[in-house]
């Protein structure tokens, strides 16, 4: 039986003086409703007489009669030496009566309700588009086995002895202040952006960085250009929040801006992942980055810049961000650590224009306060002592080998020969097909021999879907890709004739 001890008040009750029932028979009718409903379960120890008897008010033997009671009732059971149990319930085995009692109202109908059409919304868009396995050539994974994790929990040690109370109620609404500081330098070398730390909103992800951005910068409603095909995760926070979700196609430069502009002439917000378009893998050129800056200006609009996978670049130099190139100040910066440390690892960042800083701050403070402080004062040594720096170049060198290693394998499998497009950054290669293929069933074959093959047709939003698989390499070492291979050479007469170009 379980030792779980119930150490304050039991339930909430107070006891009526004017009562007909004596006090012990009050305290045994509370705490028998309280085990039939559940709300105390079976193994839970009950405090000593002597602690309840001071909880309650009363005397030790008004506690004593209440016990034995429920004793010979057979809820509680006395041990001597060691307390008093709360045993189980009748009612049905497995389950506890708070249990039964829930399930027992599954479908039945209330008046008044209904969700808010904004969280029906939210609830509908939730849906994962790509159940699957973890297994190889999953897209999107860091290798979890290359984290330094000796040096993480060695800074873990070391900057825990600085977790006082003074720290905790110093800590800003937008952030720990020193890894603030640490991000905006490493942006303002790495990325071309001259921004300051008060300009850094720390977040728990990508996720949460969306959903502020939508709350402070468009109504329900508002015109919002989005990359099509694009991040399912961004199309659900925006259409969540109430966004008129505006598709612009991307091609071999980004998102096709004259083309949008004669469908939706006056966004209120553009998104792009300007560093390495999702899926596709395109990088938004610098004529088309001006040319969204002038659009901004011009209209007033929003750019928010998603800076995704911008650290695995293979080949030439990484483009100066929106963000640096934008003189009117009209672009927010995204960043997250996840696909860089660890997926589990919840922090992101925001960076605002200067007038912004203050606001955003005060909404991040209404949304959650701040973000878990430990991890980031970990990550602020982690960056200081330049190991952040140093693991994305470690990382960097391991991932394009791997990326060489995989399309050689593919060519190897598929004798026609492949044109995979936009392999010079990220974390996954896509296989294109023609458009009479079935790209989510083909992913659904692929699970059956042990491989995941994400498919890029959900990712559209519109009708018009480009056929294709994304293979992810980056998680996974030679011999694994190597293993892989081979169990994708099991589909090549199913794939073979389907590939696009």
């Amino acid at each position: 039986m379980s030792k779980t001890a119930v150490t304050g008040s039991l339930i909430g009750f107070q006891l009526e003086d004017g009562s007909a029932l004596p006090k012990y028979q009050q305290i045994a009718d509370h705490l028998r409703g309280a085990i039939e409903s559940g709300r105390i379960p079976a193994g839970i120890k009950l405090p000593s007489t002597r602690v309840f008897a001071e909880e309650i008010g009363v005397s030790r033997n008004v506690i004593l009669q209440a016990f034995d009671r429920l004793i010979d009732e057979g809820f509680l059971s006395s041990r001597i030496g060691d307390g008093t149990y709360v045993l189980e319930a009748t009612g049905g085995p497995g389950r506890s009566p708070l249990e039964r009692k829930t399930s027992a109202t599954v479908g039945e109908r209330y008046p008044f309700r209904s969700l808010s059409r904004r969280g029906k919304s939210l609830t509908a868009s939730a849906t994962d588009a790509f159940p699957e396995r973890p297994m190889t050539f999953m897209p999107d994974l860091p290798d979890l086995r290359e984290f330094p994790i000796k040096t993480w929990l060695r800074l873990l040690n070391e900057t825990s002895g600085r977790l006082r109370g003074e720290i905790l109620a110093d800590t800003s609404n937008a952030g720990y202040e020193p890894l603030r500081r640490a991000i905006a330098r490493h942006l303002n070398i790495f990325r071309g952006m001259t921004c300051t730390s008060e300009q850094i909103i720390i977040t728990t992800g990508s996720q949460q960085s969306l959903d502020l951005v939508s709350r402070m910068l468009f109504d329900p409603g508002d015109p919002v250009w989005l990359e099509e095909p694009g991040y399912v995760g961004t199309r659900s926070i925006f259409g969540a929040n109430g966004a008129s979700l505006c598709p612009v196609e991307v091609d071999d430069q980004g998102l096709c801006i004259e083309e949008a502009l004669a469908k939706h002439p006056s966004p209120r917000l553009i998104f792009t992942s300007s560093s390495r378009h999702y899926p596709l893998g395109a990088t938004l050129s610098l004529q088309r980055r001006s040319a969204l800056i002038e659009l901004a200006s011009r209209c007033g609009a929003w750019i928010v810049e998603d800076d995704y996978d911008n650290e695995f670049r293979y080949v030439g130099h990484t483009p100066t961000s929106i963000h640096g190139l934008d003189a009117g100040q009209r672009t927010i910066h995204l960043g997250t650590f996840s696909k860089i440390l660890l997926p589990s690892f919840r922090l992101g960042y925001v960076v605002v224009p200067p007038d912004l800083a203050e606001p955003f701050a005060k909404a991040r403070a209404v949304v959650d306060r701040h973000a878990s402080l430990i991890e980031q004062m970990v990550l602020s040594e982690f960056m200081h002592r330049g190991l952040f720096v140093a693991h994305i170049r470690r990382m960097r060198s391991l991932y394009r080998a791997r990326q060489v290693r995989l399309i050689a394998g593919l060519n190897d499998v598929f004798d026609n020969g492949l044109r995979l497009s936009s392999t010079d950054t990220g974390m996954h290669v896509i296989i294109p097909l023609d458009q009479v293929a079935d790209d989510q069933e083909i992913a659904r074959k692929a699970m059956d021999y042990g491989v995941v093959l994400r498919p890029l047709s959900p990712y559209y939003a519109g009708r018009m879907k480009r056929q294709g698989l994304l293979l992810g390499f980056s998680a996974y070492n030679v011999d694994e890709i190597e293993q892989g291979l081979a169990r994708l050479s099991k589909l090549r007469t199913t794939i073979n004739p389907m590939l696009g170009t």
